[in-house]
């Protein structure tokens, strides 16, 4: 049981990490960029900022692989309760 707490611990502090990896790169402090305008949405004090929806292809290989392993996990302990009864 520990073990598949630590392992899941461990997952989730790789998954943060690498979530992370692209804000913990760029260099600090940014420089001023030019501003742009999104369609529909009126200038004036918002109060969210526009961020996109970019997400890198590590994230996406990471939960990809993450929802593979939780699968063959359940695979793995019905086919251990089938043999074992």
């Amino acid at each position: 049981m520990r073990k598949r707490i630590a392992g899941a611990v461990v997952t989730a502090g790789v998954f943060v990490v690498m979530s992370a990896a692209t804000a913990l790169a760029q260099t600090y402090p940014p420089t001023p960029k030019a501003t742009t305008s999104v369609e529909g949405v009126s200038g004036g004090n918002e109060p969210t900022a526009f961020t996109g929806g970019r997400i890198g292809f590590a994230v996406a290989a990471i939960v990809v692989l993450l929802v593979l392993g939780i699968a063959a996990s359940v695979v793995a302990r019905r086919r251990s309760a089938r043999v074992s009864s």
